[in-house]
């Protein structure tokens, strides 16, 4: 390949020739003054779908896409005025109307004799590009995917509230904190009165529609830090941070209240004349010292709401309180 000599003196013409024809990569050599493209290597021809002499024919910054050719200039002018690589990324169209994506390094090259020219590299990253963008769009589907998972091991299927295991994760780590900085927590136990008459007189379906709905009230009623979870069957619990008896009592009363006032279907059928549930409440450290404790304290109090009359809330100190003193 012949060069202008007035570009490169003679001893240097066999070693540079070598080294420009041989680069893997576009290169091109740009007249600094008007941007007219004075040399191309063959790597050029095959990026532009181009001869070299039609190459040295073009402004090198015809060769882009006429709508980024303002920031293409932009940033020629940017490379001219730095003694190390300026680099970038625009589109290119080629000889095909292919456009092509581009990454752009280019450098002021000092010749051998003491003139300057714009050296450009170019490398088509179109389909690195594309497969960047795949494999992003892939992870995020598997980020979305794990997430899925994720909500499904912490949650329950029919009622979508957390379900007991994650629960009592959580249990734990609220007694770690209540314990740590002396601050009490309740649990509010819930269970739906006479379920099992429901589900017998109406059908499983109209069982489960029940559970959603009563998942849904605990949900709508409970504050943004409590956790409502199902226990199991149609038990249900919450867990309030940072609260005593008399707080907790306020939110079962809403609870209890709102179930009782849904219109639940079949809920005439029931012997309460109408769906409730009986709510039993237990606080750290009154009612136990430890997570155990104060669910199982919340769970007789439960018992002692069914035992007596259903479709009513107590709290477990009440249950002492109600024992007859002996004689």
């Amino acid at each position: 390949m012949k060069k202008d000599e007035s570009i490169l003196s003679p001893s240097h013409l066999a070693a540079y020739s070598d080294l420009f024809d041989r680069l893997l990569d576009c290169s091109i050599l740009v007249d600094f003054d008007t941007n007219r493209i004075i040399d191309a290597n063959p790597a050029c021809e095959r990026l532009f779908e181009t001869s070299r002499e039609e190459l040295l024919k073009r402004n090198f910054l015809d060769l882009s896409d006429p709508s980024q050719s303002a920031f293409i200039e932009k940033r020629i002018r940017m490379a001219k005025r730095r003694y190390y690589p300026h680099q970038f990324e625009s589109e290119w169209i080629v000889k095909s109307e292919t456009r092509k994506l581009m990454q752009i390094s280019a450098c002021p090259l000092r010749l051998s004799n003491e003139t300057e020219a714009l050296q450009v590299i170019a490398k088509d990253i179109t389909e690195q590009r594309a497969l960047e963008k795949q494999a992003e769009s892939y992870l995020k589907e598997l980020q979305e995917l794990n997430k899925k998972l994720e909500d499904l091991s912490v949650t329950d299927e029919m009622t979508k509230l957390a379900n007991f295991r994650h629960f009592k994760n959580l249990l734990k780590q609220e007694h770690e904190r209540a314990k740590r900085y002396g601050i009490s927590y309740t649990i509010i136990f819930c269970d739906v009165d006479h379920f099992k008459h429901y589900n017998d007189r109406n059908g499983h379906p109209a069982g489960d529609d029940v559970l959603r709905g009563v998942a849904e009230i605990l949900r709508k009623n409970s504050r943004t830090v409590d956790v409502a979870a199902r226990y199991g069957g149609e038990e249900f619990v919450v867990l309030c941070p940072q609260t005593t008896h008399e707080s907790a009592f306020s939110l079962a009363e809403r609870i209890r209240s709102s179930i009782e006032k849904h219109p639940f279907l079949h809920a005439e059928s029931q012997p309460l004349g109408k769906v409730s549930i009986s709510i039993g409440l237990a606080s750290f450290p009154f009612d136990g010292l430890n997570p155990e404790d104060v669910l199982k304290a919340a769970d007789n109090a439960l018992y002692y709401s069914k035992k007596n009359g259903r479709n009513q809330i107590t709290m477990s100190d009440q249950i002492s309180k109600d024992k007859p003193k002996a004689a």
